[in-house]
């Protein structure tokens, strides 16, 4: 419904796209809803009034276009769009229904989030695990953008965990798809290549890991899937497929839709050749302004990359215009104007989010040393099938043959700066990113396709070497200190070398269809078989992850079919599942619950109240509140303080910490009896304690203060 309301808003920011924008006209609409209904909290608050009100204001809005233009995209573009989105959801809703658990890794986290925003009637959200705390440290907006529509329609926050990761690959899937499609200028079957080869493909190192599980028969830690995302010692290297199948609803995860959103406003500008201005008008430059905006609060590693692109499209823009007529101050003048504007414009419609993040995670940026940077074996297990095409692509275009000793002079400067330097990965980066670069440079005067996507591969090629240069200086130390980087910034890594590999394999499909044996010389028709071999085989070996990753997963997870989340509960602790589903019915607002916690609770089972319903707890897992720069002292005081309000005798002492964090509820289950000496006979004193769940689990609300 989103999809068909934004539909006119999508044509005006996607006029001189093949599909007018329809692709990206369902993301366009959460972006909107999403960011009015936050805006409009701070008056209203959150609610599903607040929500109803963004929906109807983005109709009025949408109606008002549709009657001054009626443009719309024809059936066919409707209906394979349609089509693609139905056949994305319902693919991953099918999996996640055999993968259905909320639990293990990250994923009371993510979960805790999730709940704390639905809950939530204010911003920022409570912090779920530090009564008192906020999430003033987070960026939170993707758990905001299908939290809105999961509290206008009231879904459960368990099955929405599971639907909201469904829905983020059917609008990445549908995304890539239309992406596909206008690069291609509406060639419907490279728009599918588009959305496989980016949201579908893994790495070599699936293939690696099949061969050592099931033809040598080695034993292989934390399962098949695992290891590639973990191809270069000491970081993360996921990848959209993989992040899928994991299954933590991770704000990088979650920001895909919405950096291809970007992407695609971005690609419109870039062939906008019969107009003066980057955009239609101030409708157009408004909704591109808040897209790109909307990265920094969903996930804040995207917004300096795709800044970083918004400038290289809007010099291409204007350099067509201005350069070649000879009017360099016009020129600066209109660029810096133009850039200026989708600064500001991108961050004062978030102004009340900025004013209450208070990151602690990042402290400035230091230098990778030698002995962690990527070897050029681990950036082709990562990325094989993608430079490969993406080098054929340039050798093509530019015409290397007749240029080899161009070609050879860059490799030796390459190799000499790679020894010098020690960064290994040089060999491959130059030439990469001087090739890109040329051929983006070379396009300016036609701005086509090509254009586009070797700036792409020019942006790809200067993250990475970025990568080995510096990382961001997070709490994160030792052999680890990178981890961070390499994990945020390789997923911009891999969607940027996928499209351009796809529409390498366009750009070189449609040059060469002519029949070989009749126009080229003998060696060549062989150049080219074994070219196409070889691409057959890195297509194979690409497409063994997201196989077997499906099928072990699903194997090892052994579940019954479920949309919610917590139906392992079940077994796991009955109890438990029955009194947190009673908390979920029954308890409103944000009160303050008290459970059990560890100093070691980090991926544990500890927090699993706070994190099935977002209630705030006196202190839940440590790990990840120290890496949120919560005081350390702080969080052993408040250990301290839970281990005394449950063990002690004194009822005095137990209400005074309880009225010091303000807790409302007391949760004594199978877990608090087995962590800690438990005094109950003072949670029976009526005066200041109702029993208001009692079965295997004990849930106590405090009437009064002490």
């Amino acid at each position: 419904m989103l999809g068909l309301i934004s539909m006119p808003l999508a044509g005006i920011a996607g006029d001189r796209l093949a599909d007018r924008g329809y692709s990206a006209a369902r993301t366009l609409g959460i972006v909107l809803v999403t960011y009015l209904a936050w805006l409009f909290s701070y008056v209203w608050g959150f609610n599903r009034h607040t929500i109803l009100i963004s929906v109807l204001l983005l109709c009025l809005i949408s109606g008002i276009v549709y009657r001054k233009q009626r443009i719309l995209p024809k059936k066919n573009i409707l209906f394979s769009n349609e089509l693609v989105f139905a056949a994305g959801f319902f693919f991953f809703l099918l999996i996640r229904m055999y993968l259905p658990e909320i639990y293990r890794h990250e994923k009371f986290m993510d979960f805790a989030f999730l709940n704390a925003i639905t809950r939530t009637s204010s911003f920022p959200p409570a912090d779920p695990w530090f009564a008192g705390g906020s999430l003033e440290f987070y960026y939170y907006f993707g758990y905001l953008s299908v939290g809105v529509p999961g509290k206008l329609l009231s879904v459960e926050p368990s099955m929405l965990f599971n639907l909201a990761i469904a829905l983020t690959f059917a609008l990445s899937f549908n995304l890539l798809f239309g992406f596909g499609y206008n690069l291609t200028n509406g060639k419907i079957k490279y728009g599918l290549l588009t959305a496989v080869s980016v949201i579908l493909l893994g790495n070599l190192q699936g293939l690696k890991e099949f061969i050592s599980m099931y033809l040598t028969r080695e034993t292989v830690p934390m399962g098949y899937y695992w290891s590639s995302s973990r191809v270069i010692p000491y970081t993360i290297n996921e990848f959209p497929y993989f992040s899928f199948i994991h299954g933590d609803l991770h704000s990088h995860m979650l920001a895909i839709p919405f950096q291809l959103l970007v992407l695609a406003f971005l690609l419109n500008i870039y062939l906008r050749k019969d107009s003066d201005r980057a955009f239609e008008g101030i409708l157009s430059f408004l909704m591109f302004s808040i897209s790109i905006g909307y990265l920094f609060p969903s996930n804040s590693w995207d917004f300096p990359i795709y800044l970083g692109l918004t400038f290289a499209v809007i010099f291409a823009f204007y350099y067509g215009r201005y350069i070649h007529k000879k009017s360099l101050s016009k020129f600066i003048t209109v660029f810096f104007g133009t850039i200026f504007s989708i600064s500001i414009f991108s961050l004062i419609p978030y102004l009340p989010f900025y004013l209450s993040f208070k990151p602690q995670a990042a402290g400035g940026f230091d230098f990778v040393p030698p002995e962690l940077r990527t070897t050029i074996g681990e950036f082709l297990i990562l990325f094989s099938l993608f430079l490969f095409l993406t080098f054929s692509f340039l050798a093509n275009h530019l015409e290397l043959r007749r240029k080899k000793q161009y070609f050879i002079l860059l490799t030796g400067i390459s190799l000499f700066l790679a020894r010098e330097w020690t960064i290994s990965l040089l060999v491959i980066l130059l030439p990469l990113l001087t090739l890109s670069l040329y051929s983006f440079i070379k396009d300016l005067p036609e701005r086509s396709s090509t254009g586009f996507v070797s700036l792409l591969i020019a942006m790809a090629a200067f993250i990475a070497l970025i990568c080995e240069i510096i990382f961001l200086d997070d709490p994160i130390s030792g052999s680890f200190a990178r981890m961070n980087t390499v994990f945020k910034f390789y997923m911009h890594l891999w969607i940027f070398l996928a499209i351009a590999a796809s529409y390498s394999f366009y750009y070189l499909y449609f040059r060469y269809r002519i029949p070989l044996e009749n126009s080229l010389p003998t060696n060549r028709v062989y150049g080219k078989k074994v070219w196409t071999f070889s691409l057959m085989l890195l297509v194979l070996s690409c497409s063994v992850f997201p196989v077997v990753s499906t099928f072990t997963r699903i194997e090892d997870m052994n579940a019954k079919p479920a949309l919610d989340g917590m139906e392992y509960m079940k077994k796991l602790d009955r109890g438990d599942y029955d009194a947190i589903k009673w908390i979920q019915e029954n308890v409103k607002g944000v009160p303050v619950i008290l459970e059990a916690s560890s100093d070691d609770s980090s991926y544990r089972y500890t927090s699993r109240v706070s994190a099935n319903t977002g209630l705030p707890t006196i202190i839940g897992w440590t790990r990840h509140e120290r890496f949120w720069g919560r005081d350390n002292k702080e969080i052993a005081k408040r250990l301290e303080d839970v281990n005394i309000i449950y063990s002690t005798s004194s009822e005095k002492k137990a209400l005074e910490l309880m009225n010091k964090y303000n807790v409302s509820y007391v949760y004594i289950g199978q877990l608090e009896r087995q962590m800690y000496d438990i005094k109950a006979d003072k949670f029976e004193d009526e005066t200041y304690f109702e029993p208001v769940y009692q079965s295997s689990v004990r849930i106590y609300k405090v009437k009064k203060k002490f």
